[in-house]
């Protein structure tokens, strides 16, 4: 996905996140909050030119849905690197520039937090969940400080 794009999906899942009662559907909640983080460090990572800002969606890395031949319709490929899905892995982490290391450290934490509030027996609190929100914040502020400085250097 572009830069702008993945910023669109950001401020959607954004939206939809604000409309859900993060306890009561803390799924739904932690999903889009996760999601967006990963739209942010995508975003990012093009910015700063880690990896590439194509027109393909990331299905299992380096599996991408590009564009078919057949309008609106999309067919599998093997490309380099561009989306990431996660952050929590010695390859990816290899690719976080210093200047996102501290969002790849939030995404990784936020990761985590899936156990425990979506398949393990913890009571799902509200200081669980914002910690999940604190996290989610500082990738956004970590990440929106790198796509900014890259565009003001005309990158």
């Amino acid at each position: 996905m572009h830069v702008d794009d993945h910023l669109t999906k950001i401020k959607h899942l954004e939206r939809q996140r604000a409309k859900i009662d993060r306890i009561e559907d803390c799924e739904m909640w932690y999903w889009a909050t996760l999601n967006a983080g990963v739209h942010a460090m995508n975003a990012a990572l093009h910015a700063v030119g880690a990896t590439k800002d194509d027109p393909w969606f990331a299905h299992n890395v380096p599996i991408y849905h590009v564009a078919s031949r057949k309008p609106g319709g999309w067919e599998p490929a093997l490309k380099p690197l561009g989306d990431i899905e996660h952050v929590d892995s010695p390859e990816m982490e290899a690719i976080i520039p210093a200047s996102l290391k501290k969002a790849g450290v939030a995404l990784r934490k936020m990761e985590h937090l899936r156990e425990p509030i979506l398949r393990g027996d913890a009571k799902v609190s509200n200081a669980m969940l914002d910690r999940m929100d604190a996290l989610y914040q500082k990738c956004l502020t970590v990440t929106r400080q790198a796509i900014a400085k890259n565009r003001r250097a005309g990158r």
